[in-house]
């Protein structure tokens, strides 16, 4: 696609993003331009009006010259408010516009394939989020501040100049726009690419510094400063070179922009007073000529500045617009080539010869041939070495990760269930907790459709074993925890975490090693309020764990390893038998 093709695509797109009211308003503000256009050409014609048919009377009296100026104070100030009207206009609409784009920009994000996020850096995606939205803003503000009042004011200008001039003085000063518009349209084909590239590169090095700051205990544990702010530094020295080669440019075209408006400035003035020396002209139609040339060469300068901004604008908003059309993860999307049938057998999950891989790595099976039924209510426990397809298993009967086979939750097929539906099922207590910046009891209500009293809060904090750690804190519950909970300790942001099931009550309950920082008494307490809940609601429990103590309550516990089921039986039956799981338990095997 070419870069035509492209800034088409990209203003259809800006278009497409509009509601209906700001269409209105943008056509509002095409109106109150054509009239800002007409205006501005008002102050020429007047004041050649008053060289040629004012001054150049015999008896000339200051008072007869005061309506004209009146009339150019009028204009000037009347077309100045016009020009504040559009100005609220647009800055109401663009802000309006940003607020939409940028939630449609995450919500975009927030329902992208999980592959996205492995293949990003997270910094990467914040960067070129940012930038592309103050792109696509800056875009829609070239064109309705900047981009259409200059084209109508030299549409307007060219209009007054070929009424008032000489047509063969007309025609030389109009050559000064094809000269001009094509020294742009070159430096934009040159530069585009260059963009392109420094967006990348931009972008790549926010990723490094959002790795890098949350890394800084292990870069001063490691005593990296340096060799880190020196690869820094390295990456930052390419990035510049980059720019100097992108500005350089950028100087020449400019200089060449500007020999081209100085010598039409010359031609323009010398033409005008050859024409009135031989009396073609009137003295008065000189001045008008100048005016009119500097009215023209205004927008014309204006245009070669928007253009350019244009086209780097378009850069960053094609990049939104990719964000934006991104295709949805699977779990938003129930499959029609599904079948509906369902599984009568009487357990909460059924699966069926499950394979997994991650997309890219397809020669790598994670899960190979995997069969298992979990009943309703049991309590079921994970083991295997590292590697072993624990966590992926569990991403898949969350509906995470795509599978190839068949999983059945109560009956029915896993794909046939939208979000919705399965976060009232299913909750998960990962190892690393996702908390907001917000306060404690924000983030213990966290994806609760309705906010419970405080006193059901406590009692889910208690059972959590962390309610008195939460009231000797400054504020109780609502202390600020801030971003990641970075604040709290790791133990603290997993009791958290499990605060939320107690809340939630959900029929199936996957921890998946959510105990992993807590205390042996803190683990005790909780397991013991875990299978109170199991004995109330009859809720099922699935619980993968390294501490394989964590198991010792489990009905059953199954041993993944490459991606199979290779032992099962309850915790006294594995420990006793040779297997992974004793090997496990002795420490042979991690």
């Amino acid at each position: 696609m070419d870069q035509k093709a492209h800034f088409k695509q990209t203003v259809h797109n800006l278009y497409q993003l509009l509601q209906r009211k700001q269409k209105i308003s943008f056509f509002f503000i095409l109106l109150i331009m054509i009239i800002s256009a007409i205006l501005s050409q008002m102050t020429p014609l007047a004041i050649g009006y008053l060289t040629d048919d004012v001054l150049n009377t015999a008896n000339i009296h200051f008072i007869s010259t005061l309506p004209i100026l009146i009339f150019i104070l009028a204009v000037t100030i009347f077309n100045e408010a016009i020009k504040v009207i559009r100005r609220l206009i647009v800055e109401d609409t663009s802000t309006s516009v940003e607020k939409m784009a940028r939630v449609k920009a995450i919500r975009s994000l927030l329902m992208a394939p999980l592959s996205y996020f492995r293949l990003n850096m997270r910094g990467n995606i914040h960067g070129r989020l940012n930038r592309s939205l103050e792109g696509t803003t800056n875009m829609l503000k070239l064109i309705f501040m900047d981009f259409a009042p200059s084209i109508f004011t030299s549409i307007a200008a060219i209009t007054v100049i070929f009424i008032k001039l000489p047509f063969l003085l007309a025609l030389i000063m109009m050559l000064v726009i094809p000269i001009g518009i094509g020294i742009v349209l070159r430096q934009i084909s040159t530069q585009r690419g260059i963009r392109v590239d420094l967006l990348e590169t931009k972008s790549a090095m926010d990723g490094t510094m959002v790795e890098l700051t949350g890394g800084v205990d292990v870069i001063r544990i490691s005593d990296s400063v340096d060799f880190e702010c020196g690869r820094f530094e390295d990456k930052s020295e390419y990035l510049r070179k980059k720019e100097m080669k992108h500005h350089k440019a950028m100087a020449k075209y400019d200089c060449f922009k500007f020999i081209n408006e100085a010598l039409f400035s010359v031609i323009i003035i010398g033409a005008s007073v050859f024409m009135a020396s031989k009396g073609i002209i009137s003295i008065g139609t000189v001045l008008t000529a100048y005016l009119c040339f500097t009215q023209l060469l205004g927008p014309l300068q204006e245009l070669h500045r928007i253009l350019d901004e244009l086209s780097e604008s378009t850069v960053l908003a094609e990049e939104y617009f990719k964000i934006i059309s991104m295709p949805k993860d699977f779990s938003y999307a129930l499959p029609s080539n599904v079948s509906d049938e369902l599984d009568h057998s009487n357990c909460i999950i059924n699966i069926n010869d499950l394979h997994f891989h991650y997309e890219e790595t397809p020669n790598e099976p994670i899960i190979d041939g995997l069969n298992l039924t979990i009943e309703n209510g049991e309590f079921l426990g994970i083991a295997g070495p590292s590697g072993c397809g624990k966590s992926s298993f569990i991403k898949i009967i969350s509906k995470l990760e795509a599978a190839e086979g068949c999983v059945f939750l109560n009956g029915k097929n896993l794909l046939m269930y939208n979000r919705k539906e399965l976060s009232k099922i299913i909750a998960l207590v990962p190892q690393n907790p996702f908390l907001v910046a917000g306060t404690i009891y924000d983030n213990i209500v966290y994806g609760l459709d309705d906010k419970p009293d405080l006193a059901l809060v406590k009692e889910a904090a208690r059972k959590a074993y962390i309610n008195n750690v939460i009231e000797k804190l400054p504020g109780g519950y609502d202390f600020w925890v801030s971003e990641s909970g970075n604040n709290l300790s790791g133990g603290q942001r997993q009791r958290i975490a499990l605060a939320r099931i107690f809340l939630r009550k959900p029929q199936l309950l996957i921890l998946d090693e959510a105990t992993s920082a807590l205390d042996n008494t803190s683990e005790k307490h909780i397991q013991t309020e875990i299978e109170k809940l199991k004995a109330e609601t009859g809720t099922t429990i699935i619980s993968i764990a390294h501490r394989l103590s964590t198991l010792k309550n489990c009905d059953r516990i199954i041993v993944f390893d490459k991606g199979q089921i290779v032992q099962e039986g309850d915790y006294d039956t594995l420990t006793s038998r040779d297997g992974i799981f004793s090997d496990m338990y002795l420490g042979i095997l991690k």
